[in-house]
């Protein structure tokens, strides 16, 4: 239960040269107006300039700045030293917005039993203009588990302490899904719920990892998708839906790659999902390993076939 005073939200921000951005972050967490915030930032040591703006927090921040193994570890050591009821973490280049936490706190406080809760999450470019919104869905593990599409947007995403203590941290072998990752392992013991509430902006510019992980992303996500499957315990309902949901991973993988223009590997992925599929599915596929053929002129001539396509809906 969440104490009578209210509850203390622990937010970790990992941070390498984001300096741009992180001002930004600091402000959004700073400018809640919620009382009971422990706020830490975990630099990779940084070279450009972050540090000068983290000396400004005038204490209100704890913040360590050392060589670390990447974006995971950092969470993980943050997560390790936070003693807040609910945590988060907030990338250095993402931010919330105004009473956020509170309206978590709010939910948490009425639904006990409840773990886990995510709201909507907004794309803004690099100046922070809104771009569209998050793809959000209301919360089903099987849906999550069957479409390997990750609904649940990270940045507006907040977990009891229980959870850390139950499911442990982050699989610092990751670095593109380790969320997604997460919230399969999550599901399957703790009650998650969706709050259809603005709570934060992921920004998407050249240099952002999510932007530039097609072959990356895939090869994590193909992993997840086979290790999860591979789980001993796995409940029934969750087992009954392997082999779709391997070939939604295949797909995912496949289209991540093709459209971030690695071509090979897409047709790789492209047909591990062959069997797996039928119909429409068979098509796209199909249309993927043919155009995929000619390597960036292919990709070239789908981008633009999709744009006109979207201009005519």
């Amino acid at each position: 239960m969440i104490p009578a005073g209210g509850a203390t939200v622990s937010v970790v921000t990992p941070s390498f040269n984001q300096g741009e951005f992180i001002a930004e972050a600091i402000r959004s967490v700073l400018d809640q107006e919620y009382p009971e915030i422990e706020y830490m930032i975990v630099d990779g040591g940084s070279s450009d300039g972050t540090l000068e703006i983290l000396r400004q927090t005038d204490g209100r921040v704890r913040w360590v700045s050392e060589p670390d193994r990447g974006q995971t570890d950092a969470i993980n050591k943050g997560w390790r030293r936070a003693t807040g009821d609910i945590v988060a973490w907030l990338n250095a280049d993402d931010f919330y917005y105004p009473g956020a936490l509170q309206q978590v706190e709010t939910f948490f406080e009425a639904h006990p039993e409840v773990d886990g809760l995510y709201g909507d999450c907004d794309y803004v470019d690099r100046e922070g203009r809104y771009l569209r919104p998050y793809p959000t869905r209301p919360y089903d593990y099987l849906l999550l588990v069957r479409e390997a599409l990750d609904f649940i947007p990270q940045p507006a995403t907040f977990l009891r302490r229980r959870v850390l203590e139950s499911v442990g941290f982050l699989d610092e072998s990751l670095h593109y899904v380790m969320d997604f990752e997460y919230w399969l392992r999550v599901g399957l013991r703790h009650a998650l719920a969706y709050m259809p509430v603005r709570l934060a902006a992921t920004r998407l510019h050249s240099e952002a990892k999510s932007v530039r992980s097609g072959p990356g992303f895939a090869r994590e996500l193909v992993l997840v998708y086979e290790r999860l499957f591979a789980g001993p315990d796995l409940p029934p309902a969750v087992r009954a839906i392997k082999n779709e949901a391997m070939g939604n991973a295949y797909y995912q993988a496949a289209a991540r790659c093709f459209w971030e223009g690695a071509p090979r590997e897409a047709r790789d992925y492209a047909r591990r999902c062959w069997e797996y599929s039928t119909g429409a599915r068979r098509s796209a596929l199909a249309a993927m390993v043919v155009l995929g053929s000619l390597g960036r002129a292919g990709v070239a001539v789908a981008a633009g076939v999709r744009r006109v396509f979207h201009r005519k809906q």
